[in-house]
């Protein structure tokens, strides 16, 4: 049972990272009638990888302010996902909410003490044991309504030996400036499961992001996780944490920020090696432009035998008046543990412009060549239509450079 009295005197707690909001500035309540996926909704969504226009052919959620307004799982999966709001899981299953607000803790601030009083929706996704999705499950959240709180909370669960890939796209109508959406997402990567959860983010410069996620993997389940952050926003918070309590469990996080104008970020990730031989990666690359700070936070902590992790923090500097910090933490209780790390920070080397001007490009085409490199989305090892959607909103992202 929720701690409502505790959860109450939780709202007024700060986040331990990122600007401090004051909740009482956003509206919460009520929002406009949202009618049809029209042009413009179509078009947020392929910026965030998400092809709204072929939802009767995919397996399909659509959440949009505080409602869903579309949810579908294609025919032929339909033996194999589930796939409802998280309100109609509460209903249906009695052990959805021994699940619910088990790897987040509803008192650790006041974006998740909000969430765990207010909530209004969020998806329950299923996958059944031993089934293996091959298309990709699109979810999408949208902000429609001017300057309300969009809070959400999504319960994820691969069973032993499921396979699947999730791709969840969140952004704003064009007419929207300002808003914050909260976003509490718990996983279970059952044994021997694989779960690849891909988050392609695009809001705008007056707009507000925090993020909650918790992620429990297995025996010998694989759990990857690939967030995309592009453009303009005004302050930015999330740290995932995984705990791989599963012996041989896997996780690899990777995130891919290009971030301009006056944007602030806060983003990290943290794995807790609990398992014998399990093993994480987290790759944090970070591209900042004109007024953009970002700070970049990785954790591994090495408690079992024979455990292994890796932390990758790399910035790209494209303005003098931008900043980044990288702070990579490694912990090891368990003298047979094997952490490293690599964190770099600099400006595009003068000897990579100058070879690509070299050979005929010019020296704006030849920057612009290297950004795009250091956003590469190869290693996420995306389904081909995903890595496309990816890649076109990079170069939306990217125009004018």
């Amino acid at each position: 049972m929720l701690r409502d009295e505790e959860i109450r005197k939780a709202l007024e707690k700060p986040a331990k990272y990122g600007v401090d909001l004051d909740l009482s500035r956003y509206e919460f309540g009520e929002a406009e009638e949202f009618t049809e996926i029209d042009r413009d909704v179509s078009k947020r969504g392929m910026e965030v990888g998400v092809d709204l226009d072929k939802k009767e052919s995919l397996s399909t959620f659509l959440h949009v302010d505080y409602s869903t307004v579309y949810k579908s799982v294609q025919r032929q999966f339909k033996g194999d996902l589930e796939l409802m709001t998280i309100d109609e899981a509460l209903k249906k299953y009695d052990w959805v909410r021994d699940l619910f607000w088990k790897l987040r803790d509803p008192c650790e601030d006041k974006y998740t003490a909000f969430t765990a009083l207010n909530a209004k929706g969020g998806y329950f996704m299923r996958i059944l044991e031993n089934r293996k999705i091959l298309i990709p499950i699109q979810a999408c959240f949208l902000l429609f309504t001017q300057g309300i709180i969009q809070p959400v909370h999504n319960l994820i669960i691969a069973e032993p030996g499921s396979e699947v890939h999730i791709l969840t796209g969140c952004t704003i109508h064009p007419r929207v400036t300002r808003g914050l959406h909260l976003g509490v997402t718990e996983i279970y990567v059952r044994r021997g499961a694989k779960l690849t959860y891909t988050m392609v983010h695009r809001w705008g410069p007056e707009f507000d992001v925090r993020s909650r996620t918790g992620i429990l993997v297995e025996d010998r389940g694989i759990f990857i996780s690939n967030y995309v952050m592009l453009g303009e926003l005004r302050t930015f918070q999330s740290q995932p944490s995984a705990r791989l309590i599963g012996s041989y469990s896997r996780t690899s996080m990777n995130n891919v920020v290009y971030l301009k104008g006056n944007s602030e970020m806060d983003l990290g990730g943290e794995v807790l090696l609990e398992g014998d031989g399990s093993r994480a990666e987290i790759i944090l690359n970070s591209v900042a432009e004109d007024d953009a700070k970002i700070t970049t936070r990785g954790r591994i902590l090495g408690l079992a035998n024979d455990v292994k992790g890796h932390l990758s923090c790399r910035g790209l500097m494209l303005s003098d008046r931008a900043e980044i910090t990288t702070i990579p933490i490694l912990e090891s209780k368990n003298m047979n543990s094997e952490l490293s790390h690599e964190a770099a920070i600099g400006k595009i080397a003068e000897d990579q412009l100058n070879y690509l001007v070299a050979r005929g490009l010019s020296r704006d085409e030849a920057e612009s060549l290297i950004v795009r490199g250091f956003l590469d989305v190869s290693k996420m090892q995306l389904p081909k239509p995903v890595e496309e959607g990816v890649r076109r909103t990079i170069e939306l992202a990217l125009k004018g450079f």
